[in-house]
């Protein structure tokens, strides 16, 4: 009986650890942000997952704005990614991310009314960190998805997927707010023009 109780208690702490360590690896990450650490920052980035997703919330969203067919869509947004090449090249950058999760906005994308205040990762309160906690989707036991700015509606949220590659969790995505998701939409337009 004393074995399956010690069993029981390991298994439960090895589960309570691995449900906190996404928090721990995403505090971390918003530290380095913070200090500007860039070799920190580029071991907890994964940049090609971080283009990709970035690509697709681009893509997507200038898509919805014309007018063409379900297969012509998929073919677009084959060709797509190669039209937005210059623009995420701008954006996936350790300084890029330094100045989105700095303070909501990329600095060279200022517009009044798009972020401003800080997003990184400091729950600051176990109320927000509960809170912060329980909005977090789980995608299995490798990806979580992390609202940085809960207290947001949804349109107006920064939203983070870390993946565990090996023991590290790594950031693979950002879903953007939707005004700054239309900027760099319209930037992406003008770039290909």
């Amino acid at each position: 009986m004393r074995w399956t109780l010690r069993i029981s208690f390991l298994l439960l702490l090895a589960w309570a650890i691995f449900m906190v360590s996404p928090f721990v690896a995403l505090y971390d990450l918003s530290k380095a942000v913070r200090t500007k650490d860039v070799a920190r920052i580029t071991e907890r980035v994964n940049f090609n997952a971080l283009r990709a997703s970035l690509a697709r919330q681009i893509l997507g969203e200038y898509l919805k704005t014309q007018d063409i067919s379900e297969r012509d869509r998929q073919l677009a947004e084959r060709a797509g990614a190669t039209t937005l090449n210059p623009v995420l090249e701008e954006l996936v950058t350790p300084q890029a991310l330094i100045d989105l999760l700095g303070d909501g906005q990329l600095q060279q994308i200022q517009r009044e009314g798009m972020g401003g205040t800080e997003i990184g990762f400091d729950p600051g309160s176990l109320g927000q960190a509960w809170r912060i906690f329980i909005l977090s989707e789980s995608q299995g036991f490798r990806a979580i998805t992390i609202p940085l700015t809960p207290d947001e509606p949804r349109d107006r949220q920064f939203r983070v997927t870390l993946r565990l590659s090996g023991t590290t969790w790594r950031l693979t995505g950002i879903d953007l707010p939707a005004s700054l998701r239309e900027e760099l939409t319209k930037r992406a337009a003008a770039a290909s023009k």
